[in-house]
């Protein structure tokens, strides 16, 4: 059981955040090399109509995936093996596991930026993958050594535009325990055609739904997902996320 201090700490270090992605600018994976070589720069480079993954360490040393394969067509099948690499790790943020990778990425070489002060490589999603995804987390970070069992979040507000084909149960959001690998929806909703909805607490009117928020589990993150839509009018497309992080 948690104690009374540590309850205390998190509440006066919880802090408002707002998450949003467009339609081609979800991030699913985010890659950062941990190798000790210095022949040269790492590389990751999407190829093949972005079928295979190339990951070059600072040894030189590259590691070709086909995403194409069975075995690392998911993304919690790529991500564990990246994981298992010696000289690379990552974080799935903006997908679940059972997401698919092939023909999903932007193709091209990936440029390196720094992001919660690590230097990593970003795949991102192109706009034909049919998906908006949102992760709410407590560390976005790929390696760090926050422990995550003391952290929560909690998802206040969400809105969203798309362009698809209304249907029941096209708006979810999940619970996810990443030691356990789990993902279990625990929230939906019908869509709404190219339409700003927006779910917020105590309030109800034109576009806007009641919504009194959800809290994940201890240690564990959210991940909104908006589907069904299609590219129509993709730069109008958008996913955004209140939230706060204890």
């Amino acid at each position: 059981m948690a104690s009374t201090d540590m309850l205390w700490a998190r509440s006066l270090a919880k802090k408002k955040c707002v998450r949003r992605t467009t339609e081609g600018a979800g991030v699913p994976l985010r890659i950062k090399h941990i190798g000790t070589g210095t022949t040269q720069a790492p590389t990751v480079v999407l190829s093949n109509t972005s079928t295979t993954l190339t990951l070059t360490d600072g040894a030189a040393a590259a590691t070709a995936i086909d995403l194409s394969n069975a075995s690392y067509n998911t993304l919690g099948e790529l991500a564990d093996y990246i994981n298992g690499l010696a000289s690379w790790k990552c974080k799935i943020l903006d997908g679940l596991r059972s997401d698919a990778t092939d023909n999903v990425f932007t193709d091209g070489a990936v440029t390196s930026a720094v992001k919660d002060g690590e230097t990593v490589f970003e795949l991102t999603q192109l706009i034909a993958s049919a998906k908006l995804e949102v992760r709410i987390t407590a560390d976005e970070a790929v390696t760090s050594n926050r422990a995550k069992g003391s952290h929560r979040v909690t998802l206040d507000a969400f809105s969203y535009y798309a362009d698809l084909t209304a249907a029941a149960n096209c708006v979810q959001i999940y619970d996810c325990d990443n030691n356990g690998k789990t993902e279990t929806q625990i929230w939906g909703a019908t869509s709404v055609d190219t339409t700003v909805v927006t779910y917020a607490p105590n309030v109800a009117g034109t576009n806007i739904y009641p919504f009194n928020g959800i809290t994940a589990a201890e240690g564990h993150d959210l991940v909104i997902v908006i589907t069904g839509t299609v590219v129509t009018a993709p730069t109008t497309n958008f996913l955004q996320a209140e939230f706060t992080r204890e």
